[in-house]
C-alpha cells in the first residue's frame, strides 16, 4: 500500500518578489511623495553651527545642495554643481557677499545671482545671465529651514506653541553632539519613514525597550516611567490613537507610583515632525519642550534635526543619552551586545534600506502606523489634485497646538487633562 505524505505549506518557495510602496518611500523630484514633501519647510542646518568659515554639502529629497552663511550672516542654499562648468561649490570659498567657485572664481550670492566672473573681462559683462539654482531659507528655533517647492505655493514657516515664547534664561538647543553632524544633522542609513513610523508605534516600547533588551529608558522606576508603564500584556488596551488638526497622536495610560492614573503621549505633525516631551525626567502635567524632524536625504538615507527650548543645561543629555543598551551608549557596544540588547537603531535599520511593505503582517498595535500612512497618502493625493496639503498655510497663523506630555487622567471621564497652555 502506498502512503501519501503531507505537502509542506507556508514555505518560501514561489513567493512573489517583495516590494515597497513607492508613493510612501520615494522622495526624489517628480515623485508623488517627493512633491508633497516639497510643499513644507524642511530643516537643513543648525543655525549656531552654520558659520561663514566654510560651506557644507548635504543631500535633501534626492538633491545635492550646499548650505552656507555669507560674511554678512545671511544663510543660503544653492545647488552643489556650479552653473558655470559643474565643479562642486563644496570646494568654494565663502566671502562677505556670497560663495565663490574654486574653478574659475565665479561668485554667487545667497539667491544664486552671479556677482562676479573673475576670469572674464570686466568681471563678467554678462554675468546677470548666469544664475545658480537656489532655494529660499528662513531661520527659527535655532535651525535653518529650506523650502524646495513651487515658489507660488511657498507657505509661511510654521510656529509651535511648545517652543515659544521663550522665558527668561531659555535658549534653543539644536546641534547634535556628534562630530561631523553638528551642522547638517544626524544621518541614518534607511528610508525616512522607517524612523518616522517608530514615533507613532508606542507598542515597541513595551517590548524592545523593556522585555527584550531590559529597561533602556534612563530613569525607569525613579525619575522616569514606572515599570508597569512597559507591561506588554496590557499594552494594546492602554494605547489609544487619534487624528489631530496637524497629523496624529497617541496616548498610553498607566498608573503612576502615586497611584494616580496618567496618560503619556506624543503627537506627529505632517509631514515629518514629532513633538516630544522629556522621557527621562517625566513630570506630570508638564508641557513638551522639543520638536524632532526626520528629513529624507533620498530613498535610502535620512537626517534628523531637533530643537529643544530649555534653560536646563542637562536637557540635551537627557535626550541624546536617555536610551541605553546594556547600560551603554550605542557607539560603545560590541557587535554581540548589539545582538543581545538591540535598540531602535537595530530594529529600524535591519528592515533594510527601504522596508518591504508587501512582506508586512500588520496587527492591532499597528493602528497608529496605519493611521499615519493614510494621512501621508492623503497628503500626496491633495498635492496631486492641486490642493495645499494638511498644515500648509500661505498666511501667518497662530502657533500650532501640540499635545505631547504626561497628563493626569480625570476620574470622571477617564480622559487625559492637559496642563495649562499645553
Amino acid at each position: 500500500m502506498t502512503e501519501t505524505s503531507l505537502v509542506d505549506s507556508g514555505t518560501g518557495y514561489g513567493r512573489k518578489t517583495p516590494s515597497y510602496e513607492p508613493r510612501l518611500a520615494e522622495v526624489g523630484p517628480g515623485t508623488p511623495m517627493g512633491e508633497a514633501l516639497r510643499r513644507y519647510w524642511q530643516p537643513i542646518a543648525a543655525s549656531a553651527a552654520l558659520t561663514s568659515e566654510a560651506p557644507h554639502r548635504t543631500r535633501v529629497l534626492g538633491e545635492d545642495l550646499i548650505v552656507f552663511r555669507d560674511g554678512q550672516g545671511r544663510p543660503g542654499v544653492v545647488f552643489e554643481r556650479c552653473a558655470h562648468r559643474g565643479s562642486s561649490l563644496y570646494y568654494g570659498r565663502v566671502e562677505d557677499d556670497g560663495i565663490r567657485c574654486c574653478y574659475h572664481g565665479w561668485k554667487f550670492d545667497v539667491q544664486g545671482h552671479c556677482l562676479e566672473q573673475a576670469c572674464e573681462p570686466g568681471g563678467g559683462l554678462r554675468r546677470d545671465a548666469a544664475r545658480q539654482p537656489w532655494y529660499p531659507v528662513e531661520e527659527r528655533y535655532g535651525l535653518v529651514f529650506v523650502y524646495m517647492g513651487p515658489p507660488e505655493r511657498k507657505p509661511t514657516l510654521p510656529r509651535y506653541d511648545c517652543l515659544e515664547p521663550q522665558e527668561e534664561g531659555e535658549r534653543y538647543l539644536a546641534e547634535w553632539p556628534v562630530p561631523g553632524m553638528t551642522v547638517t544633522g544626524l544621518v541614518q542609513d534607511c528610508n525616512w519613514l522607517q524612523i518616522y513610523e517608530n514615533a507613532i508605534d508606542p507598542a515597541h516600547i513595551s517590548w524592545l525597550h523593556s522585555q527584550h533588551s531590559g529597561y533602556q529608558f534612563v530613569g525607569t522606576g525613579t525619575t522616569g516611567f514606572p515599570e508597569n508603564f512597559f507591561d506588554p500584556a496590557t499594552a494594546s488596551d492602554r494605547i489609544t490613537y487619534k487624528r489631530t488638526d496637524f497629523g496624529a497622536a497617541y496616548n498610553v495610560r498607566f498608573t503612576g507610583d502615586d497611584s494616580a492614573e496618567r496618560g503619556w503621549g506624543a503627537d506627529l505633525h505632517l509631514p515629518n515632525v514629532l513633538v516630544l516631551p522629556d522621557f527621562v525626567n517625566v513630570t506630570a502635567d508638564a508641557k513638551a519642550d522639543m520638536l524632532l524632524w526626520v528629513v529624507p536625504c533620498d530613498d535610502t538615507h535620512n537626517r534628523s534635526f531637533f530643537s529643544i527650548r530649555t534653560s536646563d543645561p542637562e536637557r540635551l543629555d537627557r535626550f541624546f543619552l536617555g536610551v541605553k543598551q546594556n547600560g551603554k551608549d550605542p557607539w560603545e557596544l560590541s557587535e554581540e551586545e548589539r545582538r543581545q540588547y538591540p535598540g531602535d537603531g537595530e530594529a529600524q535599520l535591519s528592515q533594510g534600506p527601504v522596508t518591504l511593505h508587501s512582506e508586512e503582517t500588520l496587527a492591532t498595535t499597528d493602528r497608529g502606523v496605519v493611521m499615519l500612512r493614510r494621512l501621508l497618502k492623503t497628503m500626496v493625493d491633495d498635492v496631486q489634485a492641486g490642493r495645499d496639503p494638511r498644515g500648509v498655510s500661505l498666511t501667518e497663523v497662530p502657533p500650532r497646538h501640540t499635545e505631547s506630555g504626561m497628563f493626569t487622567v480625570a476620574a470622571a471621564d477617564k480622559t487625559p487633562v492637559p496642563s495649562a497652555g499645553a
